[in-house]
C-alpha cells in the first residue's frame, strides 16, 4: 500500500501527516510526502517576478523544511515505515497532486483539512475538498485535532444504493487494520422502503466472509445530526463515504454532504469517488 500526504509545512498538514505514518505502521504501507511550488499570481505578474529564480529558490527552502519535516516524523513514530519525499512545481495543489498520482501507483491520499466552511476554509482544507472533488483514488481527509490511536471502529454512511460495490472496496481496507464496519444508514421518517438492519448483516457477513460488520438503521431527518450522534455513541475512529452522483444524501442538503462532512474538526473522513 501506499500513501501520499500532500504538505504545505503548516500545522494541519504536520498533523495529517503524523496520523497517516502512524496508520502506516499498522498498515506496513509506504509514505510519500509531496510539496507543490508555484507562484500564485497572473502570467503577466509572474514575469516580471523572474518566476524560474524565484521558483528555484522556493524549491530549495521547500527541501529543507521537507527534511526537517521528514526527521520530525521519524521521531514520532514507534515503527520504521518507507518514508520519502517529493518536491515538484506545478500550477496548484490539486494539478500536481494530480500527475503525481497519474506516475506513480498512489493508493490513499491523506491530507490535513480545517473545521471551518464557507470563505473560512484554510488553504489546506480548499485544497483536501478540491482533491476529494477530482480525484479517483481514496482520500482520508483529517482534522486539525484528529490523533491516530487505533483504527477499530469505521462507520460507512450508506445511503444502500451501491452497498454491495462500496462494501467490497471498505472491506480490503479494513482488513488491514482488522476493524468493524458499522454500516449506518439514515432512513426518512416518511420513507415506505423498511430496511431489516439483521437480514442486511448477515447477507453481508456472507457475501464478504467478513465477520466485523454490523448494521445500524436510524429514522431520522436531520441526517447530519444523526451521523455525528452515533458516531459519538460508538466511539468511531473513521468516518467513510462514498462521493457518487447526487444521492438520498446530496438531495438532502442541496449539495454534496461527503464534501462538507470533510470539514468537522473531531474525527477524519475517508472519502471514496464513484
Amino acid at each position: 500500500m501506499k500513501i501520499l500526504i500532500p504538505t504545505d509545512f503548516s500545522k494541519l498538514a504536520e498533523v495529517a501527516g503524523n496520523y497517516a505514518v502512524k496508520m502506516a505502521n499498522k498498515a506496513k504501507a509506504e509514505v510519500i510526502l509531496l510539496h507543490a511550488v508555484f507562484i500564485d499570481a497572473p502570467p503577466r505578474a509572474q514575469v516580471a517576478l523572474k518566476t524560474n529564480q524565484i521558483l528555484e529558490a522556493m524549491v530549495e527552502s521547500a527541501t529543507q523544511d521537507m527534511e526537517q519535516l521528514v526527521e520530525t516524523l521519524r521521531k514520532e513514530i514507534g515503527g520504521e515505515p518507507t518514508l520519502s519525499y517529493n518536491i515538484t512545481k506545478g500550477d496548484s495543489v490539486k494539478s500536481v497532486v494530480d500527475k503525481f498520482v497519474q506516475d506513480n501507483q498512489v493508493d490513499l491520499i491523506i491530507m490535513g483539512t480545517k473545521g471551518a466552511s464557507g470563505l473560512k476554509k484554510v488553504l489546506m482544507g480548499s485544497n483536501t475538498n478540491a482533491v476529494i472533488s477530482h480525484l479517483d483514488i481514496p482520500v482520508i481527509a483529517v482534522p486539525e485535532h484528529a490523533r491516530f490511536g487505533n483504527l477499530k471502529h469505521i462507520v460507512y454512511a450508506s445511503d444502500l444504493l451501491a452497498v454491495t460495490k462500496e462494501m467490497e472496496e471498505l472491506v480490503q481496507f479494513a482488513q488491514l487494520f482488522d476493524a468493524i464496519i458499522h454500516l449506518l444508514h439514515i432512513e426518512s421518517p416518511d420513507s415506505e422502503q423498511k430496511i431489516d438492519g439483521s437480514v442486511l448483516k448477515a447477507e453481508l457477513i456472507n457475501q464478504f466472509q467478513y465477520p466485523h460488520i454490523s448494521v445500524k438503521i436510524i429514522v431520522n431527518e436531520h441526517l447530519e445530526e444523526a451521523i455525528d450522534e452515533y458516531l459519538a455513541d460508538i466511539k468511531a475512529d473513521l468516518l467513510a463515504m462514498f462521493t457518487h452522483k447526487p444521492s438520498f444524501f446530496e438531495k438532502l442538503f442541496g449539495e454534496s454532504l461527503t464534501r462538507e462532512m470533510a470539514f468537522q474538526n473531531w474525527i477524519p473522513l475517508l472519502a471514496i469517488k464513484k
